[in-house]
């Protein structure tokens, strides 16, 4: 919840994103479907970069403050390449990852603000975020006329990290300086809390703003022991979704929210939840929006109107602050808190509600990628609490599910198989009790091989859903509350690996990537062994590397070794298991130390 709270930095504008999405369709994952259909931007690279982002307001301990970063830039550099975006599995294209994003406040001609972002996953991602123009049913035009990236709208948290003698020491900026007091300090670096908002995402060539959409967010403080990559906050849901309902019934998504109780405020994030009147613009007109207190005795107690306007969209990322009486912050504490509209034509006026029984189950890191190999285990933590307060010794249940293509969730059209037999039984997943802090750690273990679905699709995927054994079991979950876990097949290492051998892993990233193939020509072995062998790793300017079975030189090695939180690392996707890697290593060692005569063939 950090981010909610002070010194806050605002910033607006657009990002780009090109991702190819030709790997988006399961059938093309099979051998035969050759060539692929080529979708939307074959050619894409997933890069993901803000343009034209400023900082447009800065918040201090009593509200709004003029400061010197107010319309600075705030960017994303190229060092040491453009982030990447990237999907988990072509079933699992909800938790799409921002990996190597490097963001920057330029204080003057030599000054910067700069840091790394964790690697950033979308979360609370809704399709129906724009209003439909004929009606919502599926139907019809796929609820309207845009289509569903331009529909779609989701929040990325993370964490930047900003080295401790980078900080601007001369800067000027009393916002600047607030935030590295209050922030933590970890490993050399200061942490800064950053939450973004994505919408309205043109995906048509022929669309002036191709490729891009609208990007609100605002960095904060880390504070304490507060969940990274989650609010940590208080919910309210918006109102039951039905497609049935008149097209011109407004959808409504979720509110996360926190009580100050130092500062007295009720504090609001609207920026993912309220349906816009069109792709990326303005919320849709429900007359007066207000805020009520409603405790389990009494009456209900109006908070007054709640700004949820465009300007306050563009100018606060739509974050409302909202005075509290001494008398209103001691019912908040423990109470239910509501939103409602005043116009009665757009359906039932109670638009947000709080669930104040409810457990909240966030997962920190909800895509995971694990080797298939038996007893390779891999961990993430999930923070659980209730009314923003860290439940002790709560102790979750979890159940996994086989992914297929009409798995609830999964985001192909239901016609897709999805898992294959073999993936039953292959994991197993066990969760501790929470701790002091309100932790849980999650453990999941591979028993047996997991196989594949294709032998193009590598792995299987599982949905691991988090639930509080002491309420229902919600039919629904909360995106917060499910892993996403993508098991590889237990692929053996070959060390002594033939071009035949090289072609069969590399062959999906041939046929669906031609981006990545058209950088280098996978497919082709002269090409392949050129890259292989040069240049020396010293040209990346990096400092002298300890490769991979002692590989210090070529290109294909240098990126394949990246970290995965490294931009530059090779496949984009991700998607190649640790095995598989590993024996294109072994072939390009043996590449290096015998050059071998490209095949006849």
């Amino acid at each position: 919840m950090s981010y909610l709270s002070y010194p806050r930095i605002n910033f607006y504008g657009r990002f780009f994103t090109d991702p190819s999405t030709v790997n988006n369709d399961p059938t093309h994952y099979i051998v035969s479907d050759d060539p692929p259909s080529p979708w939307q931007n074959p050619d894409g690279l997933h890069q993901f970069k803000l343009e034209n982002c400023t900082v447009v307001s800065t918040i201090g301990q009593n509200g709004e403050v003029a400061d010197p970063i107010v319309n600075m830039p705030f960017m994303t550099t190229n060092t040491p390449s453009p982030a990447k975006i990237a999907d988990l599995d072509v079933y699992q294209q909800g938790v799409p990852t921002i990996y190597g994003m490097q963001v920057s406040i330029p204080i003057s001609s030599t000054v910067s603000l700069t840091g790394v972002v964790d690697p950033a996953v979308l979360n609370q991602l809704w399709w129906v975020s724009v209003l439909a123009t004929r009606s919502w049913q599926d139907s019809d035009y796929l609820m309207d006329s845009f289509g569903g990236d331009m529909n779609a709208c989701g929040i990325f948290q993370s964490v930047i990290r900003i080295p401790q003698g980078s900080w601007p020491e001369d800067s000027t900026s009393p916002i600047l300086q607030q935030l590295r007091e209050r922030t933590a300090l970890e490993d050399g670096n200061y942490l800064i809390s950053m939450r973004f908002v994505v919408d309205g995402y043109r995906n048509v060539p022929e669309d002036k703003n191709y490729q891009t959409g609208r990007i609100t967010g605002s960095l904060g403080p880390v504070l304490g022991n507060e969940p990274r990559y989650n609010a940590g906050a208080r919910w309210m849901w918006g109102r039951a979704q039905d497609k049935s309902n008149p097209w011109n019934w407004p959808m409504f998504n979720n509110v996360q929210f926190v009580v100050d109780f130092s500062r007295k405020l009720l504090i609001l994030d609207l920026a993912n939840g309220i349906c816009r009147q069109n792709a990326g613009g303005a919320p849709v007109d429900l007359g007066n929006l207000t805020a009520w207190i409603v405790p389990e005795q009494g009456d209900k107690v109006s908070l007054g109107n709640v700004d949820y306007s465009e300007f306050c969209y563009n100018l606060y990322s739509h974050i409302v602050e909202i005075p509290l009486t001494d008398e209103q912050l001691a019912l908040a504490k423990n109470s239910q808190i509501q939103l409602t509209m005043s116009r009665t034509d757009i359906g039932p006026s109670l638009v947000f509600s709080e669930n104040v029984d409810q457990t909240n189950v966030e997962v920190e890191v909800r895509p995971i990628r694990i080797s298939g190999t038996p007893g390779t285990t891999a961990t993430t933590k999930v923070f659980v609490s209730k009314m923003c307060k860290p439940l002790l010794g709560k102790q979750l249940k979890l159940d996994i599910i086989s992914v297929h293509g009409d798995t609830p969730g999964a985001t192909v059209p239901p016609s897709n198989p999805g898992n294959t037999p073999q993936a039953i039984g292959a994991i197993s997943a066990s969760i501790s009790p929470t701790d002091s802090n309100g932790y849980a750690t999650v453990t999941i273990e591979i028993l047996k091989d997991p196989g594949f679905r294709t032998p193009l699709l590598d792995g299987q995927l599982y949905f691991i859903n988090l639930y509080d054994p002491a309420e229902p079991v919600p039919i629904s979950p909360s995106q917060s509350s499910i892993i996403s876990c993508l098991a590889w097949s237990d692929y053996q290492v070959n060390e002594n690996p033939t071009w035949e051998d090289v072609q069969e892993i590399l062959a999906g990233y041939v046929k669906l990537f031609p981006g990545m193939n058209k950088k280098i020509n996978f497919s082709d072995f002269p090409t392949f062994q050129t890259f292989a062998l040069n240049p020396p790793w010293q040209a990346y300017q990096v400092p002298p590397p300890n490769g991979p079975l002692g590989i210090e030189r070529g290109a294909i090695g240098f990126y394949l070794s990246r970290d995965i939180t490294d931009p530059r690392y090779m496949p984009v996707t991700r998607d190649l298991s640790p095995a598989k890697q590993m024996t294109l290593f072994h072939y390009i060692k043996n590449l290096i130390q015998t050059p071998i005569v490209p095949p006849t063939s």
